[in-house]
């Protein structure tokens, strides 16, 4: 099953350059339960990031870097075709694509669920989610906490 990760705030915004706008420990918490022991698919730009943040790749998951440069990570899986990678993946095996906006924009309508943080606050940034057509998903879980929401919608077949 192909799921899609993103914190989004007013006006689709996920990101200030290629960090965070916000920093929200409920969500660093949740974005952690949700992934953890599961692969996770990302860009390059989203891979070094992590690593310049906390020197590391992700632990406790299996990270898998869609690039098409010729950039290599000891011990990390890496594709350059994330459309075929994901199309072909396992339906009984949970693959989380987790950024960035190239990848997102990719790889939307591969997607069987999403799991939105929808941030409910003003911040300032430049990266934006494309715009998604909810009437293709059903809600299935909502949870309200302070700013955020933590809303998981799954594809309509």
């Amino acid at each position: 099953m192909v799921n899609l990760i993103v914190a989004i705030g007013k006006d689709n915004l996920i990101g200030k350059g290629n960090m965070l706008p916000w920093h929200y420990k409920e969500d660093m918490k949740y974005f952690k339960e949700m992934t953890m022991g599961k692969k996770v698919i990302m860009g390059e730009l989203t891979f070094k990031s992590i690593i310049s943040y906390i020197n590391k790749p992700l632990p406790g998951r299996t990270s898998i870097i869609a690039t098409l440069t010729d950039y290599t990570y000891p011990g990390i899986e890496i594709t350059n075709d994330i459309i075929s990678y994901l199309k072909d993946f396992p339906k009984d095996e949970e693959v989380f694509i987790i950024g960035g906006k190239i990848i997102y924009d990719l790889t939307l309508d591969l997607a069987d669920k999403l799991y939105i943080t929808h941030v409910n606050k003003e911040y300032d940034g430049n990266v934006y989610f494309k715009n998604i057509d909810y009437s293709k998903y059903n809600k299935v879980s909502e949870k309200i906490s302070g700013d955020l929401n933590f809303s998981v919608y799954e594809r309509i077949e």
